[in-house]
């Protein structure tokens, strides 16, 4: 609750986009997901905030595109570790702004003893974490000194 209102002290709300493309299609959490709730607490916009549903949310990449070329974040970025690995996958990637300007962050990155994605054997009981990793992308003046624990930038 702590990291919340500080992150209210932000003078700006960048605008964010999640998820990542399998096949042709683009799946992201819905705006009424846990996820979009981080986004929102760490006070940037989640541009398909507006959006309900179960699971995943599946868009066409032209509409994403469409609507989130000139987000300046995109995270949880899917199981990629590299822009290699990104570009790799796709070339159309390399549209978008996040892309461009290097602000793109992915859960991937931190693993445990035993090869497991940290954020999914640690994250569920340290919401305080995951929090402060937003904030500290968004908004880094809000947290100068805080070392991510899960989201970290693709190499």
């Amino acid at each position: 609750l702590k990291a919340k209102e500080l992150a209210k002290a932000a003078e700006a709300s960048p605008n964010v986009i999640s998820g990542s493309m399998y096949n042709d299609t683009w799946y992201m959490p819905y705006g009424n997901s846990w996820q979009a709730q981080f986004i929102k607490d760490a006070n940037a916009n989640y541009l398909y905030a507006d959006t309900k549903g179960d699971g995943s949310l599946s868009l066409a990449f032209e509409s994403v595109i469409e609507k989130a070329e000139e987000a300046e974040y995109w995270i949880s970025s899917g199981q990629f570790t590299s822009y290699e690995q990104l570009f790799n996958e796709s070339d159309h990637y390399k549209r978008f702004k996040a892309v461009k300007e290097k602000n793109v962050y992915s859960v991937s990155l931190s693993k445990g003893a035993t090869g497991g994605v940290i954020f999914y054997e640690l994250g569920p009981q340290r919401p305080d974490l995951i929090l402060k990793d937003l904030i500290s992308i968004f908004h880094p003046e809000l947290l100068k000194d805080h070392e991510q624990v899960f989201y970290k930038p693709l190499n």
